[in-house]
């Protein structure tokens, strides 16, 4: 199934590092080729700022989901985090620390996350500071992983063969919308309502409206919500993500066509680049003209276990 975080993320994460870890073996091609001039795009080559875009457009996705069920969520200049304990998860999203206080600054963030919650994934991007973080945190017991791929592609050309006849896509603009795109999605991400619940709030305090940068989008065939996504255009970045289709309906272009459709609607709404996280659809993305950029370097801080010390 073609997935565009975050509701994936949380799903993949709830069996912790040891099982994520397990079948990540074919995408170390993908990350070696990012650092190779013929698998990189040239307008990514040199230069992070697509990646820090998308960084704060994601970071702008799970602010969304603060103060509701119990989630935190901090950003400063230096630091930014979700502490969900549930959905949508546990993440460290940035680490700009100042390298003459970062030892005192990572103890810090650490005492403060472990009163919030026992483990958490933090994520190291190009942009993040000191330079050395990967040793300082290793240095902690911080283990390591490689998560999902950042893919971009510019929005001059969009294809123009990836409509579906019959699919109609629209917009999410009220309530009954936004509750059959709850629905659908929960079902094309093999989940429940009740653990989607944590999305359907957060877009339904959001709202609706021309004026808003995050935007459902729900593709029904025969009046049957069977695709959907969210489109966010924030930090010069369209962000793609919750991308999936309702399992019976999967094979038919689907989600192709909507991805499609949002990528035009960025261009319409005056943004030149979109961005996408991804575990498992990398050959999806890249026949809608999406190259690999980055991928994720994480680390995994857990609580000590009590009985490991008797």
């Amino acid at each position: 199934m073609p997935r565009a975080l975050t509701i994936s993320r949380f799903l993949h994460s709830a069996k912790w590092h040891s099982e994520r870890n397990k079948g990540l073996q074919p995408l170390v091609k993908s990350f070696k080729n990012r650092f190779g001039i013929a698998t990189r795009p040239a307008w990514l080559m040199n230069n992070t700022d697509p990646i820090e875009a998308l960084r704060l457009n994601y970071i702008e996705y799970f602010r969304l989901f603060h103060g509701q069920h119990g989630i935190r969520t901090h950003v400063d200049q230096e630091t930014a985090w979700i502490v969900a304990n549930g959905p949508p998860g546990n993440h460290i999203l940035r680490s700009k620390l100042p390298a003459a206080s970062a030892e005192d600054k990572i103890d810090a963030l650490i005492s403060r996350i472990s009163a919030l919650t026992g483990g958490i994934r933090w994520l190291i991007f190009p942009q993040d500071r000191p330079r050395d973080l990967r040793a300082r945190l290793t240095q902690r017991g911080l283990s390591t992983g490689r998560g999902d791929l950042w893919m971009f592609r510019q929005l001059q050309q969009i294809p123009d063969d990836r409509h579906h006849p019959q699919l109609c896509i629209s917009s999410v603009q009220d309530m009954p919308g936004l509750r059959a795109w709850w629905t659908a999605s929960a079902q094309g991400f093999g989940t429940t309502q009740r653990a989607a619940q944590p999305w359907y709030d957060a877009f339904r305090r959001r709202g609706f409206g021309p004026k808003t940068n995050v935007t459902n989008f729900i593709g029904h065939l025969d009046r049957k919500a069977v695709t959907t996504a969210t489109l966010i255009l924030a930090h010069s970045m369209a962000g793609i993500y919750d991308l999936s289709t309702v399992p019976d309906y999967r094979g038919q272009g689907l989600a192709s066509a909507l991805v499609t459709h949002l990528l035009q609607q960025a261009r319409e709404r005056g943004y030149s680049h979109a961005g996408l996280q991804t575990g498992d659809a990398e050959q999806l993305y890249q026949s809608l003209g999406f190259e690999t950029g980055f991928q994720e370097e994480e680390f995994f801080w857990a609580a000590d276990d009590p009985e490991e010390k008797r």
